[in-house]
C-alpha cells in the first residue's frame, strides 16, 4: 500500500455511518438545510471510502492494468467528491446562516460554482495531462505537476466560508459558529498534515470528527424537528426568524392556526391526527413547488403552522382554497369520519408589518382572538391597527405612563344590599386615561395584561391604590364595609403573594375583614397548589373571598362547596339570557341553590329597575351596577 498509514481513514467510516443513521433515524432530511447536510455526510463518506479504496488497490507492485483503472477511478470519484464537499458545505453555511436569499440569483449561485468547475475541468483533461495525477503500474499513484492548483481553488472555499462565518457569527449561537469554523480550521491543518506527510491520511477523519459536531451543535434533533411529526419545529421557527433579522431579509410568514386541534386530536386519534397534520404539509410543499416559490414550514404542537415565504412580494391568497381542497382529498378519510378543522390563517410581511421578533411570536399565538369569527384568512395589518391589539402590544408603555403621570384610576362601584338597602361594599373598577389611546377601561386592560404577563404588575399597583383608600377617612365617609379586588391566576399563583398582602396590610393598617379578593371562576378550574396555598392563608387571616363570573364557565358544585368563599358574583351574562323563560328559571334556579349553601349572591350589570326587582323577587342579597345609583 505505499506504506500509507489508513487506519486514520478506516476510524472515519463508522463516524460517517453513525451520521448518517443519525440523519435517517431524526428523521432531518426534511428542508433545504438538512438536504445540504445529507449530501456534505453522503459526499464526505464517498470521499473515504474511495481513499481507502484506492490505497487497497495498490496493495502489491506492478499493478496489473485492471488495478491501474480501479484506482484511477477512485481518485477521480475521491478528487470529485472532496472538492464537491468544500462547494455544498459553503451552500450548506449559507442555508443555516439564513442567508440563502443573497444567492437566489442563478448567477451568483454559478459564480460560487467556478472554482469546482476548474477541478472538474482538470479531472477531465487529466488523461492527457497527468497534471492532477497519474497511476502506473510501477509506481501506483503520482502527483501531477498541477496538483497544488487544485488546493489553490479549494482554498477559496475555506477563505470564502471562514470570512463569512465571521461577518455572519451573530445570526447563530456560540457553540454553533464554532463547530461551523471547526470543519475549515481543522481540515486545514490535516491537509497541511497530508502535504507534509503524505503517508498519514488524517484529512477524512478530522473531517468526519468536525462534521460530528456540526450535527451535535447545529443539526440538533431537539431543535430541528417536532417529536411527534417528524416535521420542523416551532424552536427551529424562531431560530430561523432571529437569523432573518439579523440578515435584513424580506420575507412573508404565513401562520395557520388550527383553532380545535386538541379536539380533532382526540377524536381521530395520534395516529391519523399525524397523517393529517402530514398531508397538509404534502399539500403546501407540492403547491409551492408547482409555483416555484421558496418555502420552508414549520410545526408546533397541538396545531400550528408556519411557513416562511421568501417572495415577499407573493400573494398567498389565491394557494389558501386550492391547498384546503387538496388537503380533503388527500388526508385520508378524516372529513368523512366527521372531523371538521376550524382553520385560521394570517400572513405577516416581515418585518414591514411586525419588526420585532417577539412580538411576532406573539402574534402568531393571539391573532385568533381579533381575527373575525366568520373569516378564515386576515392579513396581519387589519388587526395591528385594531385598538385592542395595539392597547396589548403598548401595555408595557402605557402602565409606564400611568406610573409616571399618575394616569391609573380606581373607581369603587358600589354594591347595593337587598337586606339593609344601602350600598354595603364596592368593587374598585381600573381604568387608565393615557395620553397616546385615551381612556382604556378595566376588562380591557386586565385582558391585555394576562396575554402579555403583566398581570402582577397591574395588580400589585391597584392593590397599592385600594389598600391605601380602605386605610384613609375616604373608605369610611363613604360607609363601606369591604372593597373587593379582582385577582389574577398570576396573582394567585405567586410564591410571595401572601407577604405582599401582608405588607399593605401593615403599611396602611387595613383589617382583614375589609378586603374581598375576587377570582374568576377560570381561575378557579386551573388550581393549583401554590394557588391552594395562597388562598388557605390568607382566608385564615380573616380575608374574604368571592367567586367572580359564576355561570359564564363550567362550575364544579363540589369543587365551590370545598372553596373558602363567602360570596358568588354571577356573571352578566345570566341576567342577559333571562329575556328568557329558559333563563330565567335558570337564574332563579342558581341564586336559590347558591344561598342554600350558603353563599351571598351578587348580581353584576344591574342597570334597570325591572331587572333588580326581578333579581329581589328571586332572593338575590346584592346588587352591583347602573341601579346603584338610583336606588
Amino acid at each position: 500500500m505505499q506504506g500509507k498509514i489508513i487506519y486514520f481513514d478506516i476510524a472515519a467510516v463508522p463516524i460517517y455511518i453513525l451520521i448518517l443513521l443519525t440523519i435517517v433515524y431524526r428523521r432531518l432530511a426534511k428542508g433545504r438545510t438538512n438536504a445540504l447536510f445529507l449530501i456534505v455526510a453522503s459526499a464526505a463518506l464517498i470521499t473515504v471510502l474511495c481513499d481507502i479504496a484506492a490505497e487497497a488497490g495498490m496493495w502489491e507492485y506492478p499493478l496489473t492494468q485492471a488495478e491501474v483503472g480501479f484506482v484511477k477511478v477512485t481518485q477521480y470519484l475521491y478528487f470529485a467528491m472532496r472538492n464537491g464537499f468544500n462547494m455544498v458545505y459553503l451552500f450548506f453555511i449559507y442555508s443555516v446562516m439564513r442567508c440563502w436569499y443573497r444567492i437566489v440569483p442563478h448567477y451568483r449561485k454559478a459564480l460560487l460554482t467556478v472554482p469546482y468547475l476548474l477541478i472538474l475541468l482538470m479531472l477531465f483533461t487529466n488523461e492527457k495531462t497527468h497534471a492532477v495525477f497519474s497511476v502506473t503500474p510501477e509506481s501506483g499513484y503520482v502527483r501531477g505537476s498541477l496538483i497544488l492548483a487544485v488546493y489553490v481553488f479549494a482554498m477559496f472555499y475555506f477563505a470564502y466560508g471562514v470570512t463569512f462565518l465571521i461577518i455572519y457569527r451573530k445570526t447563530v449561537d456560540v457553540g454553533a459558529w464554532v463547530s461551523l469554523l471547526a470543519l475549515y480550521m481543522v481540515n486545514l491543518v490535516g491537509v497541511l498534515i497530508q502535504l507534509v506527510y503524505p503517508r498519514l491520511l488524517v484529512e477524512c477523519f478530522l473531517t468526519s470528527v468536525t462534521l460530528l459536531l456540526v450535527i451535535l451543535f447545529v443539526q440538533r434533533p431537539e431543535k430541528q424537528a417536532d417529536i411527534s411529526t417528524g416535521l420542523p419545529a416551532y424552536r427551529a421557527f424562531r431560530e430561523e426568524m432571529e437569523k432573518i433579522k439579523i440578515t435584513g431579509q424580506r420575507v412573508q410568514i404565513v401562520i395557520v392556526s388550527v383553532k380545535n386541534a386538541d379536539e380533532l386530536n382526540r377524536f381521530l386519534g395520534d395516529k391519523n391526527y399525524s397523517d393529517y397534520i402530514h398531508s397538509i404539509e404534502r399539500s403546501v410543499k407540492r403547491f409551492t413547488g408547482k409555483e416555484r416559490i421558496s418555502c420552508e414550514l414549520y410545526y408546533e404542537q397541538p396545531g400550528f403552522f408556519y411557513i416562511i415565504l421568501d417572495d415577499a412580494a407573493y400573494n398567498p391568497v389565491q394557494a389558501i382554497p386550492m391547498i384546503r381542497e387538496t388537503v380533503r382529498k388527500a388526508e385520508g378519510g378524516a372529513y368523512d369520519r366527521g372531523a371538521v378543522p376550524d382553520i385560521r390563517i394570517v400572513t405577516v410581511a416581515f418585518p414591514e408589518e411586525i419588526s420585532d421578533t417577539r412580538e411576532l411570536f406573539r402574534f402568531a399565538h393571539d391573532f385568533d382572538r381579533f381575527a373575525d369569527v366568520d373569516r378564515v384568512f386576515v392579513r396581519a395589518k387589519s388587526i395591528i391597527e385594531q385598538r385592542p391589539y395595539q392597547i396589548e402590544a403598548h401595555l408595557e408603555e402605557i402602565l409606564e405612563r400611568a406610573i409616571e403621570s399618575n394616569q391609573l384610576i380606581i373607581e369603587y362601584q358600589p354594591v347595593w344590599s337587598v337586606k339593609d338597602r344601602v350600598n354595603r361594599s364596592a368593587e374598585a373598577v381600573i381604568s387608565i386615561r393615557d395620553d397616546v389611546f385615551g381612556e382604556i377601561d378595566g376588562n380591557l386592560l386586565m385582558k391585555a395584561a394576562e396575554a402579555r404577563g403583566l398581570s402582577i404588575r397591574l395588580g400589585e399597583l391597584v392593590m397599592g391604590q385600594v389598600f391605601a383608600f380602605v386605610g384613609s377617612r375616604a373608605f369610611s365617609e363613604k360607609g363601606f364595609s369591604t372593597v373587593t379586588i379582582m385577582l389574577s391566576m398570576n396573582h394567585c399563583m405567586q410564591l410571595n403573594f401572601v407577604d405582599i398582602v401582608w405588607n399593605l396590610r401593615e403599611k396602611y393598617e387595613v383589617h382583614p375583614e375589609q378586603i374581598c379578593f375576587a377570582i374568576k371562576e377560570t381561575v378557579y378550574e386551573n388550581m393549583s397548589a401554590q394557588f391552594d396555598e395562597n388562598i388557605r392563608q390568607l382566608h385564615l387571616q380573616g380575608y374574604l373571598f368571592s367567586l367572580d363570573g359564576y355561570g359564564r364557565g363550567y362550575s364544579n358544585m363540589q369543587h365551590i362547596l370545598e372553596l373558602p368563599i363567602e360570596s358568588v358574583r354571577l356573571d352578566r351574562s345570566m341576567l342577559d339570557s333571562a329575556s328568557s323563560e329558559g333563563g330565567r328559571a335558570l337564574l332563579k334556579g342558581s341564586i336559590q341553590m347558591l344561598k342554600s349553601i350558603p353563599l351571598e349572591v351578587i348580581a353584576q350589570g344591574v342597570d334597570t329597575r325591572e331587572t333588580a326587582e326581578m333579581l329581589i323577587d328571586m332572593g338575590c342579597d346584592c346588587l352591583q351596577g347602573a341601579i346603584t345609583y338610583m336606588v
